[in-house]
């Protein structure tokens, strides 16, 4: 499967990259939502069971392994043993970092889901998606509290996450506020409000600009690049992280997709919408009995209720 990112098609298959998931692919993933995620609000299509049914069988796990991991670090406190802690550091600090660096996709997703069921007057994904967003959160409280006791963590890895925990909620914000652009209920995802509604008025501006995609582009690439200086470079849950990307990716549907695998723009999908109504118009002019059109008969019922509106007067 080829998936359009801003204007670079980048590969997803099981044999190369997601083979070896790094969390810094998840948070690729995100901006690739966040970035088609205004036309994947517009179509108002419901996400497929199996998706969400992914979505929260991969979350879960993952986050089951993360609080197995913390657990261990919670007897190794208990045990009052220095060196037992020191070694639980330098075997789980990668785990801490794709705690805190995998947080940009679950909120990107979390907001879609909201996004979604509320423009269909549905209850569908977003109770799934926030549940797994509470449950992320609760992970992330347990990691910045560890950060802050320091019992074992050497001053310099304990500066590199807290690094990577600003970087993190910079790049939410910014993600999160392209979506509010879209939606602006949707600001109740980002970590600072005020940055996150200053992000969705940037990107309500630059919605029709003419370099979007190229400014998309370099966005992605500039939250990878500075993920990638924090990170190490080996995943730690390289499956758990495949498995959520395969189901984040499920997300998009294939009426979002063109006939050679790219990612369809918003106004692509407004052309289709009015040209199907256009189509429809016609379709019901056409028919041999005027009267049982559908377009004609909403026309009348229109006009019906405005000529009783008006003689009541």
């Amino acid at each position: 499967m080829r998936v359009l990112i801003t204007g670079v098609v980048q590969p997803f298959s099981p044999s190369t990259r997601c083979s070896r998931m790094h969390v810094v692919q998840l948070a690729e993933l995100a901006a690739v939502l966040t970035h088609h995620g205004p036309a994947i609000l517009y179509r108002h299509a419901a996400v497929p069971p199996e998706a969400i049914n992914g979505y929260w069988t991969a979350s879960r796990l993952r986050i089951d392994l993360w609080n197995q991991s913390l657990a261990r670090f919670t007897r190794a406190k208990a045990s009052g043993n220095h060196y037992r802690m020191r070694c639980w550091w330098q075997d789980h600090t990668g785990v801490l970092e794709e705690v805190l660096a995998s947080e940009v996709l679950t909120r990107v997703v979390a907001a879609l889901a909201d996004g979604i069921d509320r423009a269909g007057n549905r209850d569908e994904f977003s109770p799934i998606a926030q549940a797994i967003h509470l449950s992320h959160l609760e992970v992330r409280n347990r990691v910045q509290e560890a950060i802050l006791d320091r019992r074992g963590c050497a001053v310099q890895d304990a500066v590199r996450l807290n690094k990577l925990r600003v970087v993190v909620e910079r790049w939410i914000d910014a993600l999160i506020g392209h979506l509010s652009g879209a939606d602006p209920s949707l600001v109740r995802y980002g970590i600072d409000s005020s940055r996150t509604r200053a992000h969705a008025e940037e990107a309500g501006t630059m919605s029709t600009a003419p370099g979007r995609e190229t400014i998309a582009w370099l966005t992605q690439a500039s939250m990878t690049d500075g993920l990638r200086r924090i990170i190490a470079k080996t995943p730690s849950l390289p499956h758990a992280n495949r498995e959520v990307a395969n189901s984040a990716m499920m997300i998009l549907r294939p009426d979002l997709f063109d006939s050679v695998g790219v990612l369809k723009s918003l106004w692509v999908h407004r052309i289709q919408n009015d040209s199907d109504r256009t189509d429809q118009m016609i379709q019901d002019y056409l028919r041999p009995d005027v009267d049982d059109s559908a377009t004609v008969s909403a026309f009348d019922a229109i006009h019906a209720s405005a000529l009783a509106q008006w003689f009541r007067y």
